[in-house]
Protein backbone atom coordinates (compact mmCIF):
# COMPACT_ATOMS: atom_id res chain seq x y z
CA UNK A 1 0.00 0.00 0.00
CA UNK A 2 1.55 3.30 -1.01
CA UNK A 3 1.88 6.20 1.38
CA UNK A 4 -0.06 9.37 0.71
CA UNK A 5 3.16 11.13 -0.29
CA UNK A 6 4.02 8.40 -2.82
CA UNK A 7 0.49 8.34 -4.21
CA UNK A 8 0.28 12.09 -4.72
CA UNK A 9 3.72 12.30 -6.32
CA UNK A 10 2.60 9.99 -9.11
CA UNK A 11 -0.70 11.83 -9.39
CA UNK A 12 1.12 15.12 -9.78
CA UNK A 13 3.19 13.76 -12.67
CA UNK A 14 0.08 12.44 -14.40
CA UNK A 15 -2.04 15.53 -13.99
CA UNK A 16 0.79 17.87 -14.94
CA UNK A 17 1.06 15.89 -18.17
CA UNK A 18 -2.65 16.48 -18.69
CA UNK A 19 -2.26 20.17 -17.91
CA UNK A 20 0.46 20.76 -20.50
CA UNK A 21 -1.51 18.93 -23.22
CA UNK A 22 0.22 15.55 -23.25
CA UNK A 23 -2.92 13.74 -22.07
CA UNK A 24 -5.69 15.31 -24.08
CA UNK A 25 -5.59 18.92 -22.84
CA UNK A 26 -7.56 20.67 -20.15
CA UNK A 27 -9.71 23.66 -19.31
CA UNK A 28 -8.32 26.91 -20.68
CA UNK A 29 -6.52 28.90 -17.97
CA UNK A 30 -8.04 32.24 -16.98
CA UNK A 31 -7.06 35.15 -14.81
CA UNK A 32 -8.08 34.91 -11.18
CA UNK A 33 -11.74 35.76 -10.69
CA UNK A 34 -12.67 34.99 -14.29
CA UNK A 35 -14.40 31.80 -15.37
CA UNK A 36 -12.29 29.38 -17.40
CA UNK A 37 -13.89 27.88 -20.44
CA UNK A 38 -13.17 24.67 -22.30
CA UNK A 39 -13.77 23.94 -25.95
CA UNK A 40 -16.24 25.70 -28.25
CA UNK A 41 -18.81 27.96 -26.65
CA UNK A 42 -21.84 26.23 -28.16
CA UNK A 43 -23.02 23.05 -26.48
CA UNK A 44 -23.91 21.54 -29.84
CA UNK A 45 -20.19 21.61 -30.70
CA UNK A 46 -19.15 20.05 -27.40
CA UNK A 47 -21.79 17.36 -27.81
CA UNK A 48 -20.53 16.51 -31.28
CA UNK A 49 -16.93 16.38 -30.08
CA UNK A 50 -17.74 14.07 -27.17
CA UNK A 51 -19.63 11.66 -29.42
CA UNK A 52 -16.40 10.34 -30.86
CA UNK A 53 -13.40 12.32 -29.64
CA UNK A 54 -9.97 10.80 -29.05
CA UNK A 55 -9.46 8.72 -25.96
CA UNK A 56 -7.40 10.50 -23.32
CA UNK A 57 -3.86 9.16 -23.00
CA UNK A 58 -2.47 8.68 -19.49
CA UNK A 59 0.58 6.79 -18.26
CA UNK A 60 -1.17 4.19 -16.15
CA UNK A 61 2.12 2.79 -14.80
CA UNK A 62 2.45 5.75 -12.41
CA UNK A 63 1.21 5.74 -8.83
CA UNK A 64 -1.95 7.81 -8.75
CA UNK A 65 -4.15 10.00 -6.50
CA UNK A 66 -6.97 9.28 -4.13
CA UNK A 67 -10.08 11.31 -5.00
CA UNK A 68 -13.11 11.46 -2.70
CA UNK A 69 -16.43 12.67 -4.11
CA UNK A 70 -19.45 13.74 -2.06
CA UNK A 71 -22.65 13.06 -4.02
CA UNK A 72 -26.28 13.07 -2.91
CA UNK A 73 -27.05 10.03 -5.07
CA UNK A 74 -25.57 7.28 -7.19
CA UNK A 75 -27.21 4.71 -9.48
CA UNK A 76 -29.71 3.15 -9.30
CA UNK A 77 -31.17 6.19 -7.53
CA UNK A 78 -32.69 8.38 -10.26
CA UNK A 79 -30.53 11.51 -10.36
CA UNK A 80 -28.69 13.10 -13.27
CA UNK A 81 -25.88 14.35 -11.04
CA UNK A 82 -25.58 10.90 -9.48
CA UNK A 83 -25.24 9.35 -12.95
CA UNK A 84 -22.59 11.97 -13.77
CA UNK A 85 -20.57 11.17 -10.63
CA UNK A 86 -20.77 7.45 -11.37
CA UNK A 87 -19.46 7.93 -14.92
CA UNK A 88 -16.69 10.32 -13.83
CA UNK A 89 -15.61 8.09 -10.93
CA UNK A 90 -15.40 5.05 -13.22
CA UNK A 91 -13.35 7.04 -15.75
CA UNK A 92 -10.89 8.26 -13.12
CA UNK A 93 -10.57 4.70 -11.84
CA UNK A 94 -9.86 3.48 -15.39
CA UNK A 95 -7.04 6.03 -15.52
CA UNK A 96 -5.52 4.43 -12.44
CA UNK A 97 -6.78 6.63 -9.60
CA UNK A 98 -8.27 5.45 -6.33
CA UNK A 99 -11.81 6.83 -6.11
CA UNK A 100 -14.29 6.75 -3.23
CA UNK A 101 -17.77 8.32 -3.17
CA UNK A 102 -19.61 9.38 -0.02
CA UNK A 103 -23.32 9.21 -0.79
CA UNK A 104 -26.80 8.77 0.68
CA UNK A 105 -27.56 5.31 2.03
CA UNK A 106 -30.39 3.86 -0.07
CA UNK A 107 -31.79 0.41 -0.88
CA UNK A 108 -31.50 1.41 -4.57
CA UNK A 109 -27.73 1.87 -4.32
CA UNK A 110 -26.03 -0.71 -6.54
CA UNK A 111 -22.53 -2.14 -5.99
CA UNK A 112 -20.11 0.14 -7.79
CA UNK A 113 -17.67 -0.95 -10.46
CA UNK A 114 -14.15 0.42 -10.24
CA UNK A 115 -14.59 2.65 -7.20
CA UNK A 116 -15.63 2.32 -3.56
CA UNK A 117 -18.89 3.65 -2.10
CA UNK A 118 -19.40 4.86 1.47
CA UNK A 119 -23.16 5.11 2.21
CA UNK A 120 -24.02 7.71 4.89
CA UNK A 121 -27.24 7.68 6.88
CA UNK A 122 -27.76 11.41 6.92
CA UNK A 123 -30.31 14.07 6.00
CA UNK A 124 -27.39 16.28 4.84
CA UNK A 125 -28.56 19.02 7.22
CA UNK A 126 -26.22 21.70 8.60
CA UNK A 127 -26.02 19.89 11.93
CA UNK A 128 -24.55 16.89 10.06
CA UNK A 129 -21.74 18.98 8.52
CA UNK A 130 -19.09 17.85 11.00
CA UNK A 131 -20.00 14.19 10.60
CA UNK A 132 -19.83 14.45 6.80
CA UNK A 133 -16.44 16.17 6.98
CA UNK A 134 -15.15 13.53 9.42
CA UNK A 135 -16.24 10.73 7.08
CA UNK A 136 -14.37 12.42 4.24
CA UNK A 137 -11.22 12.99 6.29
CA UNK A 138 -11.13 9.35 7.37
CA UNK A 139 -10.48 8.54 3.70
CA UNK A 140 -7.32 10.73 3.66
CA UNK A 141 -7.97 11.89 0.08
CA UNK A 142 -5.68 14.04 -2.03
CA UNK A 143 -8.78 15.72 -3.52
CA UNK A 144 -12.15 16.16 -1.79
CA UNK A 145 -14.72 17.04 -4.45
CA UNK A 146 -18.36 17.97 -3.75
CA UNK A 147 -20.93 17.49 -6.55
CA UNK A 148 -24.03 19.70 -6.11
CA UNK A 149 -27.03 19.59 -6.29
CA UNK A 150 -28.38 16.06 -6.06
CA UNK A 151 -31.61 14.25 -5.30
CA UNK A 152 -30.37 12.93 -1.95
CA UNK A 153 -29.36 16.35 -0.61
CA UNK A 154 -32.87 17.78 -0.67
CA UNK A 155 -32.63 21.34 0.64
CA UNK A 156 -29.89 20.48 3.13
CA UNK A 157 -26.59 22.39 3.19
CA UNK A 158 -24.57 19.93 5.26
CA UNK A 159 -22.57 18.64 2.29
CA UNK A 160 -22.02 22.16 0.95
CA UNK A 161 -20.43 23.37 4.20
CA UNK A 162 -18.30 20.22 4.63
CA UNK A 163 -15.31 21.92 2.92
CA UNK A 164 -15.44 24.67 5.57
CA UNK A 165 -15.46 22.01 8.29
CA UNK A 166 -12.40 20.36 6.73
CA UNK A 167 -10.59 23.72 6.60
CA UNK A 168 -11.48 24.69 10.17
CA UNK A 169 -10.46 21.31 11.59
CA UNK A 170 -6.93 22.20 10.52
CA UNK A 171 -5.86 18.63 9.79
CA UNK A 172 -2.63 18.31 7.83
CA UNK A 173 -2.05 17.51 5.08
CA UNK A 174 -5.31 19.10 3.91
CA UNK A 175 -6.83 17.79 0.65
CA UNK A 176 -7.41 20.03 -2.32
CA UNK A 177 -11.05 21.17 -1.93
CA UNK A 178 -13.21 21.30 -5.07
CA UNK A 179 -16.90 21.70 -5.89
CA UNK A 180 -18.79 21.18 -9.13
CA UNK A 181 -21.98 23.26 -9.29
CA UNK A 182 -24.16 21.68 -11.95
CA UNK A 183 -26.82 24.35 -11.40
CA UNK A 184 -26.62 27.77 -9.80
CA UNK A 185 -27.94 30.75 -11.74
CA UNK A 186 -31.59 29.67 -11.73
CA UNK A 187 -31.73 29.32 -7.92
CA UNK A 188 -33.31 32.12 -5.91
CA UNK A 189 -30.97 34.88 -4.76
CA UNK A 190 -31.05 33.89 -1.09
CA UNK A 191 -30.23 30.26 -1.97
CA UNK A 192 -27.42 31.32 -4.33
CA UNK A 193 -25.93 33.54 -1.64
CA UNK A 194 -25.83 30.73 0.93
CA UNK A 195 -24.45 28.28 -1.61
CA UNK A 196 -21.72 30.73 -2.68
CA UNK A 197 -20.72 31.24 0.95
CA UNK A 198 -20.47 27.48 1.39
CA UNK A 199 -18.27 26.78 -1.64
CA UNK A 200 -16.03 29.77 -0.88
CA UNK A 201 -14.07 27.34 1.30
CA UNK A 202 -12.95 25.51 -1.84
CA UNK A 203 -9.77 25.98 -3.83
CA UNK A 204 -11.49 25.12 -7.11
CA UNK A 205 -15.04 25.54 -8.42
CA UNK A 206 -16.10 23.76 -11.62
CA UNK A 207 -19.27 24.16 -13.68
CA UNK A 208 -20.37 22.40 -16.88
CA UNK A 209 -21.71 25.59 -18.48
CA UNK A 210 -20.27 29.13 -18.89
CA UNK A 211 -23.56 30.76 -17.84
CA UNK A 212 -23.55 28.81 -14.60
CA UNK A 213 -19.86 29.53 -13.99
CA UNK A 214 -20.24 33.27 -14.69
CA UNK A 215 -23.07 33.47 -12.15
CA UNK A 216 -20.91 31.70 -9.56
CA UNK A 217 -18.00 34.06 -10.28
CA UNK A 218 -20.22 37.12 -9.76
CA UNK A 219 -21.33 35.83 -6.36
CA UNK A 220 -17.74 35.05 -5.36
CA UNK A 221 -15.95 38.19 -6.56
CA UNK A 222 -14.91 38.79 -2.95
CA UNK A 223 -13.20 35.38 -2.73
CA UNK A 224 -9.63 36.18 -3.78
CA UNK A 225 -7.58 33.45 -5.38
CA UNK A 226 -10.45 31.09 -6.22
CA UNK A 227 -9.70 28.87 -9.20
CA UNK A 228 -12.53 28.10 -11.63
CA UNK A 229 -12.90 25.77 -14.60
CA UNK A 230 -15.59 25.02 -17.15
CA UNK A 231 -15.67 21.30 -17.94
CA UNK A 232 -18.47 19.95 -20.17
CA UNK A 233 -20.42 16.81 -19.44
CA UNK A 234 -21.08 13.78 -21.61
CA UNK A 235 -24.10 11.54 -21.97
CA UNK A 236 -25.16 9.37 -19.04
CA UNK A 237 -27.14 7.05 -21.34
CA UNK A 238 -25.45 5.58 -24.40
CA UNK A 239 -26.89 3.53 -27.27
CA UNK A 240 -27.75 -0.05 -26.42
CA UNK A 241 -28.35 -2.74 -29.00
CA UNK A 242 -31.70 -2.00 -30.68
CA UNK A 243 -34.47 -4.44 -29.89
CA UNK A 244 -38.18 -4.70 -30.42
CA UNK A 245 -39.93 -2.79 -27.66
CA UNK A 246 -42.85 -4.40 -25.86
CA UNK A 247 -45.19 -1.66 -27.03
CA UNK A 248 -47.57 -1.94 -29.95
CA UNK A 249 -45.90 -2.26 -33.41
CA UNK A 250 -44.77 1.14 -34.68
CA UNK A 251 -46.96 2.54 -37.42
CA UNK A 252 -44.50 4.40 -39.64
CA UNK A 253 -47.25 6.75 -40.75
CA UNK A 254 -47.33 7.85 -37.13
CA UNK A 255 -44.72 10.38 -35.98
CA UNK A 256 -43.15 9.40 -32.65
CA UNK A 257 -42.42 12.57 -30.69
CA UNK A 258 -40.31 11.86 -27.62
CA UNK A 259 -39.14 13.56 -24.44
CA UNK A 260 -36.98 12.08 -21.69
CA UNK A 261 -35.84 13.17 -18.25
CA UNK A 262 -37.44 14.61 -15.15
CA UNK A 263 -40.65 16.59 -15.59
CA UNK A 264 -39.97 20.09 -14.25
CA UNK A 265 -41.20 23.60 -14.93
CA UNK A 266 -37.84 24.74 -16.36
CA UNK A 267 -37.90 21.91 -18.92
CA UNK A 268 -41.00 23.22 -20.68
CA UNK A 269 -43.00 19.98 -20.87
CA UNK A 270 -46.29 21.93 -20.64
CA UNK A 271 -45.29 23.82 -23.80
CA UNK A 272 -44.45 20.50 -25.46
CA UNK A 273 -48.01 19.29 -24.82
CA UNK A 274 -49.44 22.37 -26.52
CA UNK A 275 -47.09 21.93 -29.50
CA UNK A 276 -47.89 18.23 -29.75
CA UNK A 277 -51.63 19.00 -29.86
CA UNK A 278 -50.96 21.20 -32.90
CA UNK A 279 -48.78 18.54 -34.53
CA UNK A 280 -51.66 16.06 -34.23
CA UNK A 281 -53.87 18.40 -36.24
CA UNK A 282 -51.40 18.07 -39.13
CA UNK A 283 -50.51 14.37 -39.04
CA UNK A 284 -50.91 11.22 -36.90
CA UNK A 285 -48.51 11.30 -33.97
CA UNK A 286 -47.98 9.99 -30.49
CA UNK A 287 -45.95 11.41 -27.62
CA UNK A 288 -43.60 9.30 -25.48
CA UNK A 289 -42.45 10.61 -22.09
CA UNK A 290 -39.55 8.29 -21.30
CA UNK A 291 -37.80 7.60 -18.02
CA UNK A 292 -38.34 8.48 -14.38
CA UNK A 293 -40.58 11.59 -14.18
CA UNK A 294 -38.75 12.75 -11.04
CA UNK A 295 -39.78 14.04 -7.62
CA UNK A 296 -41.82 17.16 -8.48
CA UNK A 297 -45.26 15.65 -7.90
CA UNK A 298 -47.17 18.93 -8.21
CA UNK A 299 -45.78 19.72 -11.66
CA UNK A 300 -46.24 16.12 -12.81
CA UNK A 301 -49.90 16.29 -11.75
CA UNK A 302 -50.31 19.57 -13.66
CA UNK A 303 -48.93 17.91 -16.81
CA UNK A 304 -51.46 15.08 -16.44
CA UNK A 305 -54.31 17.59 -16.06
CA UNK A 306 -53.13 19.60 -19.06
CA UNK A 307 -52.95 16.48 -21.22
CA UNK A 308 -56.57 15.73 -20.29
CA UNK A 309 -57.68 19.28 -21.06
CA UNK A 310 -56.05 19.06 -24.50
CA UNK A 311 -57.62 15.65 -25.18
CA UNK A 312 -54.25 13.95 -25.51
CA UNK A 313 -54.68 11.14 -22.99
CA UNK A 314 -54.81 8.28 -25.49
CA UNK A 315 -51.91 9.70 -27.53
CA UNK A 316 -49.35 9.87 -24.70
CA UNK A 317 -47.28 6.93 -23.51
CA UNK A 318 -45.33 7.33 -20.24
CA UNK A 319 -42.73 4.64 -19.56
CA UNK A 320 -41.84 5.37 -15.95
CA UNK A 321 -38.44 4.45 -14.63
CA UNK A 322 -36.37 2.20 -16.94
CA UNK A 323 -32.99 0.50 -16.89
CA UNK A 324 -30.31 2.25 -18.95
CA UNK A 325 -30.61 -0.40 -21.66
CA UNK A 326 -34.39 -0.14 -21.88
CA UNK A 327 -34.24 3.65 -21.82
CA UNK A 328 -31.77 3.61 -24.71
CA UNK A 329 -34.05 1.32 -26.69
CA UNK A 330 -36.96 3.65 -26.02
CA UNK A 331 -34.94 6.65 -27.21
CA UNK A 332 -34.11 4.81 -30.43
CA UNK A 333 -37.82 4.58 -31.16
CA UNK A 334 -38.15 8.39 -31.35
CA UNK A 335 -38.51 10.15 -34.69
CA UNK A 336 -37.75 13.41 -32.89
CA UNK A 337 -36.59 14.17 -29.35
CA UNK A 338 -38.00 17.47 -28.10
CA UNK A 339 -36.33 19.29 -25.20
CA UNK A 340 -38.02 22.70 -24.93
CA UNK A 341 -35.98 24.23 -22.07
CA UNK A 342 -37.49 27.47 -20.76
CA UNK A 343 -34.10 29.16 -20.37
CA UNK A 344 -32.58 27.74 -23.54
CA UNK A 345 -30.05 24.97 -23.99
CA UNK A 346 -27.14 25.05 -21.55
CA UNK A 347 -24.13 22.74 -21.37
CA UNK A 348 -25.36 21.19 -18.12
CA UNK A 349 -28.24 19.40 -19.88
CA UNK A 350 -27.42 15.71 -19.76
CA UNK A 351 -30.64 14.82 -21.56
CA UNK A 352 -29.46 16.71 -24.62
CA UNK A 353 -26.05 15.01 -24.48
CA UNK A 354 -27.82 11.64 -24.30
CA UNK A 355 -30.03 12.42 -27.29
CA UNK A 356 -27.02 13.49 -29.37
CA UNK A 357 -25.09 10.36 -28.33
CA UNK A 358 -27.98 8.35 -29.82
CA UNK A 359 -27.82 10.35 -33.06
CA UNK A 360 -31.45 11.45 -32.65
CA UNK A 361 -33.01 14.37 -34.45
CA UNK A 362 -33.36 16.87 -31.60
CA UNK A 363 -35.50 19.97 -31.35
CA UNK A 364 -34.47 22.23 -28.49
CA UNK A 365 -34.34 25.90 -27.57
CA UNK A 366 -31.66 28.58 -27.62
CA UNK A 367 -31.60 32.24 -26.67
CA UNK A 368 -28.94 33.07 -29.23
CA UNK A 369 -28.82 30.52 -32.04
CA UNK A 370 -31.44 29.46 -34.58
CA UNK A 371 -31.83 26.84 -37.27
CA UNK A 372 -30.53 23.37 -38.03
CA UNK A 373 -27.07 22.14 -37.04
CA UNK A 374 -26.20 19.07 -39.19
CA UNK A 375 -23.25 18.04 -37.02
CA UNK A 376 -25.52 17.28 -34.05
CA UNK A 377 -28.78 16.74 -36.01
CA UNK A 378 -30.33 19.53 -33.90
CA UNK A 379 -32.80 22.29 -34.71
CA UNK A 380 -32.68 25.30 -32.37
CA UNK A 381 -35.79 27.45 -31.85
CA UNK A 382 -36.51 30.34 -29.45
CA UNK A 383 -37.69 29.43 -25.93
CA UNK A 384 -41.47 29.57 -25.38
CA UNK A 385 -42.16 29.78 -29.14
CA UNK A 386 -44.82 27.10 -29.65
CA UNK A 387 -45.24 27.68 -33.39
CA UNK A 388 -41.49 27.39 -34.03
CA UNK A 389 -41.49 24.20 -31.97
CA UNK A 390 -44.31 22.75 -34.06
CA UNK A 391 -42.59 23.60 -37.33
CA UNK A 392 -39.31 21.99 -36.25
CA UNK A 393 -41.07 18.83 -35.03
CA UNK A 394 -42.86 18.44 -38.36
CA UNK A 395 -39.49 18.56 -40.15
CA UNK A 396 -38.46 15.27 -38.49
CA UNK A 397 -38.85 13.10 -41.66
CA UNK A 398 -36.11 15.19 -43.29
CA UNK A 399 -33.67 14.48 -40.45
CA UNK A 400 -33.31 10.72 -39.83
CA UNK A 401 -31.19 9.46 -36.91
CA UNK A 402 -27.47 9.91 -37.41
CA UNK A 403 -25.63 7.70 -34.90
CA UNK A 404 -21.85 8.03 -34.66
CA UNK A 405 -20.04 4.69 -35.00
CA UNK A 406 -17.04 6.12 -33.10
CA UNK A 407 -18.98 7.22 -30.03
CA UNK A 408 -18.47 5.32 -26.79
CA UNK A 409 -19.13 6.18 -23.18
CA UNK A 410 -15.56 5.38 -22.14
CA UNK A 411 -13.97 7.66 -24.76
CA UNK A 412 -16.13 10.63 -23.78
CA UNK A 413 -15.80 10.22 -20.02
CA UNK A 414 -12.06 9.49 -20.12
CA UNK A 415 -11.63 12.84 -21.85
CA UNK A 416 -13.66 14.56 -19.16
CA UNK A 417 -11.67 12.79 -16.44
CA UNK A 418 -8.42 14.16 -17.91
CA UNK A 419 -9.90 17.67 -17.92
CA UNK A 420 -10.56 17.23 -14.18
CA UNK A 421 -6.99 16.09 -13.58
CA UNK A 422 -5.71 19.19 -15.37
CA UNK A 423 -7.99 21.45 -13.29
CA UNK A 424 -6.81 19.78 -10.07
CA UNK A 425 -3.18 20.28 -11.11
CA UNK A 426 -3.58 23.99 -11.84
CA UNK A 427 -5.51 24.65 -8.65
CA UNK A 428 -2.94 22.78 -6.60
CA UNK A 429 -0.14 24.82 -8.16
CA UNK A 430 -1.96 28.13 -7.67
CA UNK A 431 -2.71 27.38 -4.02
CA UNK A 432 0.75 26.13 -3.14
CA UNK A 433 -0.08 22.47 -2.63
CA UNK A 434 3.07 20.37 -2.54
CA UNK A 435 1.61 17.37 -4.34
CA UNK A 436 5.14 16.21 -4.97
Amino acid sequence: MSTRRDRTHGADDSIRAAADGRSGGGPTPARRGEPRTSGPHGMVRDAARLRGGPTARVDETRVQMKICFISGALPEVSCGVGDYVDALARALARLGHEVVVLTTASPDLRPSSGYRTVPLRTAWSLRDTGRIAAAAQREHPDVLHLQFPGVGFGRGFGACFAPWAVRLRGARPRPLLATTLHEFHRFRLRYRTRLALAVAACDLVIAPDPTVLASVARHLEWRRGLDTAMIPLAANVWPAAPSSLPNEPLDRAELVVGYWGFLRQDKGVDLLLEAFAQVQRVRPARLVLAGDPGPEAEYIASISRKAGELGLGSSIHTTGRLSAERLSQELQSFDVCVLPFRDGLLKNRGTYAGAVAHGLYVVTTSRGNRGFDPETNTTLVPPDDRDALVGAILEAPAHPPNPSPASTSEKAWDEIAVLHLAAYARAAGNHGFALE
